[in-house]
């Protein structure tokens, strides 16, 4: 059997509420020095994920964009200043900006496919379930890396299952 995910998840998982503003959103981003949230609800279920991107989406200059409908036509314009935008969106909620559609894995996931799904997805994480949908863990490119360089320099493999002798 392949080894799960389970095996290695990191479970100490920095999460924000639904209920969350951009602006505790934003808070907590620079003060546990990470790039995303995994967003849950009361009762621990994944509901989205935020990340340093959306936030720099949202306050970065729009191109200008062109509406067609039938016979109008409709410009878009960016006209607020960088300042502006980051004072309206602070009291804004989470969901506004966060990814609503958050893929997932559960801990019996095998860590060969939760890389493959990192990689093919360009993810620097992914939120881990239980069979309830309720959030227990994660795992991080960083985490499968070290388990990587643990397999390859720290450990002996037993010459007829090619696993990692304990």
């Amino acid at each position: 059997m392949k080894a799960p995910i389970g095996k290695i998840m990191d479970t100490d998982v920095y999460t924000c509420p639904v209920t969350a503003t951009l602006g505790d959103v934003v808070k907590l981003l620079v003060e546990k020095e990470v790039g995303g949230l995994t967003v849950v609800d009361e009762e621990w279920h994944v509901t989205g994920f935020i990340s340093d991107g959306d936030i720099m989406r949202a306050v970065s200059k729009q191109k200008t964009r062109s509406i067609y409908g039938g016979d109008s036509v409709m410009v878009l314009y960016d006209d607020e200043t960088f300042e502006q935008k980051v004072a309206e969106f602070k009291q804004r909620n989470v969901m506004d900006l966060a990814t609503r559609k958050v893929f997932c894995v559960t801990e019996n996931h095998p860590i060969d496919e939760v890389a493959r799904i990192l990689s093919k997805k360009k993810f620097k994480k992914i939120p881990i379930i239980d069979q309830e949908g309720k959030l227990v863990g994660i795992a991080r490119r960083a985490t499968i890396m070290r388990y990587i360089f643990n397999m390859l320099f720290d450990l002996q493999l037993d010459q007829t299952t090619k696993d990692p002798v304990k």
